[in-house]
């Protein structure tokens, strides 16, 4: 790792976080009728192999529509290589107070953490339940849809024996029909909350880790910059991973977190590529900033694993 004489960096570290659900629409409806290709071949024919390639140890964050599909959850039983499952909640898809039963053409945007505390820990509970009944143990990390999480959200996925939450962006508020989530005071690299979703804590033992989606901050009015294919070029990548080495010079551990979904290396099944040859440049650009983060000296991990290297 080049580091200036000032930097206090030991490691660095990689984490791809990756919400994995059905296929969606341009407009980002369910698929209709509802189809899992980015699962059942975009997991096996293009992420995982994509992902070996250079080293990099992925964190699938899988929805309820995944786990209920039975040719999905083989498809993920399956699998080969390194990476970790996780779960990713949206929250009209899953009991109590599901919202919908046919998922086919249906956007649903509710933030979980609009529900009741415990509504929202009885859908978590839910989703994690049917995690642990198709692959045969429980998960430990875990996103909200639509980033929809609050200082409950921390609170059940503790109690439910989770390591690792990663629905924070930092300086991005979100706004939905049913609610408002707004982390522009969130911190950027991994922290254990205190009292609040965007507030630091003390890293006691139980305590879950906060694992936000890595932003470089905006200039002026413009939007914050992500680490993430197709939102951003990769000398732009590079420039958001160079950012936070920066800014976290006096820190011994930095962490950069890239996101995006599954849906996004199937052409026409997200807003974001819609053709073969999008598809391709995505994962290009994917691998080849992931490539670069390994020469210059990161280690690749999946999320959880995070979760003791910051309480050492």
């Amino acid at each position: 790792m080049v580091k200036g004489m000032d930097s206090k960096v030991e490691s660095v570290y990689v984490t791809v976080s990756i919400d994995t659900e059905c296929d969606h629409d341009v407009n980002w409806a369910r698929s209709n009728p509802l189809t899992c290709h980015s699962i059942n071949r975009g997991l096996p024919e293009i992420l995982q192999p994509a992902f070996e390639q250079v080293g990099a140890v992925p964190t699938y964050l899988l929805t309820i529509e995944v786990l209920e599909d039975l040719e999905s959850v083989e498809t993920l039983r399956n699998l080969k290589g390194s990476f970790e499952y996780g779960t990713h909640l949206h929250a009209g898809f899953v009991e109590p107070q599901k919202k919908h039963y046919n998922y086919a053409g249906v956007d649903c945007p509710d933030f979980q953490s609009s529900y009741p505390p415990e509504i929202e820990y009885q859908k978590l509970a839910t989703i994690t339940r049917k995690f642990e009944s198709e692959l045969g143990y429980k998960p430990t990390s875990f996103r909200a849809g639509r980033f929809g999480a609050s200082t409950d959200t921390i609170n059940s996925l503790q109690k439910l024996g989770y390591k690792v939450d990663t629905s924070v962006t930092p300086k991005i508020k979100w706004v939905e029909p049913n609610g408002v989530v707004d982390f522009r005071k969130a911190p950027e690299q991994p922290y254990f909350p205190g009292d609040s979703i965007v507030s630091v804590g003390s890293p006691a033992d139980n305590r879950i880790l906060e694992v936000p989606v890595t932003v470089k901050p905006p200039r002026l009015r413009r939007q914050p910059k992500w680490f993430r294919p197709w939102f951003a070029t990769v000398d732009e990548m590079k420039a958001v991973f160079e950012y936070h080495l920066k800014m976290y010079a006096d820190q011994k551990i930095v962490t950069v977190n890239m996101m995006f979904h599954s849906m996004e290396v199937i052409e026409k099944a997200s807003p974001y590529p819609q053709t073969a040859d999008e598809v391709k440049r995505f994962v290009d650009d994917m691998q080849q900033v992931l490539q670069w983060c390994g020469e210059e000296g990161a280690q690749f991990c999946g999320l959880s694993d995070l979760h003791s290297i910051y309480q050492n």
